[in-house]
């Protein structure tokens, strides 16, 4: 009896700070839709801004990842002279031309505009899998998460 209680003890102990510590790293999830030119708007969802204060965001980083490959693009606003300001559901700009057939890792960061840096619970990693096929009848078609991991 007293070999299970310690035994329970010991395996949550372990549980509780692993759960812990990857909910608080958990990337948060972009809204992805296909524009009509057959590229992605990718942008901050709306339930982001839960009391529709109409708050901006602060993007510090955004990034288009093939695995791989590597890293295909950048863009670095930290220490931008002109920040980069957006509202949940306008479309980033991801200066880069996305293919088809390819299985993308895009991501950025984020802050709440206002928001000291410091604060960590403003600071948000923002990623997803994503990636444009193109159909037999000629349309496009937008694949997400391990859907687009999982296609041939």
């Amino acid at each position: 009896m007293k070999r299970s209680i310690s035994k329970y003890l010991c395996w949550r102990l372990i549980f509780i700070p692993v759960l812990l510590i990857t909910s608080c790293i958990r990337p948060y999830i972009p809204d992805i839709v296909l524009k009509k030119d057959g590229q992605p708007c990718i942008s901050i969802p709306i339930d982001e801004d839960f009391f529709h204060r109409k708050k901006e965001f602060n993007i510090t980083y955004l990034y288009v990842f093939q695995a791989g490959v590597g890293e295909l693009w950048n863009k670095d606003y930290l220490d931008s002279e002109k920040p980069y300001y957006v509202k949940n559901q306008q479309c980033l700009y991801f200066n880069y031309r996305f293919q088809t057939n390819i299985s993308y890792s895009i991501g950025f960061f984020s802050t709440e505009k206002g928001n000291d840096e410091s604060q960590k619970s403003t600071n948000k990693n923002w990623t997803r899998y994503m990636r444009i096929i193109k159909k037999p009848d000629g349309t496009l078609q937008l694949l997400l998460d391990d859907e687009a991991r999982d296609y041939s």
